[in-house]
């Protein structure tokens, strides 16, 4: 996609959000669930000429990012309406299965994002009987944004007919059609809630919406080790419903403007350097969040006059924390990552979690009252599960039972 296309894209995105945020007020106008319908169709229509001409090789973040959203977009639609129906049937184990925001998928790696988005469309799939607000037809969209984006991540770029047919000039139709859609839905808001008038005209803006904009966060770059300002750092920010993405300049920053007042994740992405990643980033209208990061070289296993690069991605970790005598699980102790900011503290079952952790990550370490510090060297599979067990020794006779 080129930055036109690119740009018209994400003004539709933007709609969708205003339309779906104001939904209650939208839906009694007498023409908007038909227009509605017309839109929905035609980013349908979009979205799928996009996923048709995206290519993995020279495929960029911002291509990426919009692949990705359309990926997690139609899959969490439905694992929404499957959670809603699970809590209204009491099935509270089935909705903490199905309890994930959108960020679930758009923010992890491209393969652990297909990886995610397979599995809830299994477990929609599996409960369908019992939760009948999921259709058969919910499924088969499913599994076909899946099989698009997974052929949007390795499609060698051959059939460049099929592509133009297919893809490119589609695209150029659909923002015609949409262009059209968003002026009737505009002139539709103006004569029947002209308050919303302003809100729908600023985020459907083709660009960056209007208004005062204030930096939310910005970051400077640097090498580690020489110092240098570190150009193409692609840094991504979440707040679990909405991510954006760009690229440092060649001074090394990176700026967000005008972000939700909320908690954010920052991380900071570049390919011959270590992952970075900040939790817990505070913003609102009065503070500006400002970081100085220096990232730090890869390092590389040099064997036989060849080196390796260091693995890179992310993997699923988990265990229990248990008392290496008794075999009794440990509350409440603390699970140190390597390269991971914050400790994880297991649940009352001793179990523990953590679905990001970097594929360069070498050590784990637990702590727990009445017990020895445990530490072992690991390795991280990325894209898959890792299962850790920390057996605790206790000191002495460990920790009194509650029930003595």
């Amino acid at each position: 996609m080129n930055k036109f296309e690119i740009t018209h894209y994400n003004s539709y995105d933007r709609g969708r959000t205003f339309i779906n945020k104001n939904i209650l007020v939208l839906t009694p106008l007498a023409q908007f669930p038909a227009v509605k319908t017309k839109f929905d169709s035609d980013m349908a229509t979009f979205e799928t000429a996009i996923l048709k001409q995206a290519v993995a090789i020279g495929m960029d973040a911002a291509n990426k990012v919009i692949i990705k959203n359309i990926l997690g977009t139609t899959v969490i639609k439905h694992v929404h309406r499957g959670w809603i129906q699970a809590l209204l049937l009491g099935e509270t184990k089935m909705a903490m299965s199905l309890n994930f925001p959108l960020s679930y998928i758009t923010t992890a790696s491209d393969k652990l994002a297909e990886s995610r988005a397979t599995d809830l469309k299994a477990f929609l799939d599996a409960n369908k009987g019992t939760l009948t607000e999921i259709k058969a037809a919910n499924i088969t969209e499913m599994e076909d944004v899946i099989a698009k984006y997974s052929a949007a991540l390795t499609l060698p770029e051959t059939d460049i007919k099929e592509r133009k047919t297919e893809g490119t000039d589609v695209i150029a139709q659909s923002i015609v059609t949409l262009e059209q859609d968003k002026l009737m839905i505009s002139r539709l808001i103006r004569a029947e809630l002209p308050s919303l008038a302003a809100g729908w005209d600023n985020e459907t803006r083709i660009g960056q919406p209007k208004g005062m904009r204030h930096t939310s966060i910005r970051v400077h770059y640097t090498d580690a080790d020489t110092g240098v300002p570190l150009k193409g750092v692609v840094t991504t920010v979440s707040n679990g419903d909405k991510s954006f993405v760009c690229k440092s300049t060649s001074r090394g920053w990176s700026r967000f403007y005008s972000l939700d007042s909320d908690n954010w994740t920052m991380t900071s992405e570049q390919k011959t350097f270590e992952t970075d990643t900040k939790t817990n980033i505070g913003v609102d209208d009065e503070h500006k969040a400002t970081f100085e990061i220096k990232l730090q070289k890869k390092s590389v296993i040099v064997d036989g006059g060849g080196s390796t690069p260091a693995p890179t991605g992310y993997g699923n970790g988990y265990g229990t924390m248990y008392n290496s005598v008794n075999l009794e699980p440990i509350a409440n102790g603390l699970v140190f990552l390597d390269k991971v900011a914050d400790p994880i503290e297991t649940d009352d079952d001793g179990s523990w979690g953590n679905d990001h952790i970097p594929a360069d990550c070498k050590t784990i370490r637990g702590t727990a009252d009445g017990y020895a510090n445990y530490f072992k060297n690991i390795s991280i599979t990325p894209d898959d599960d890792n299962e850790i067990d920390l057996p605790m020794d206790p000191v002495d006779d460990g920790p009194t039972p509650p029930d003595a």
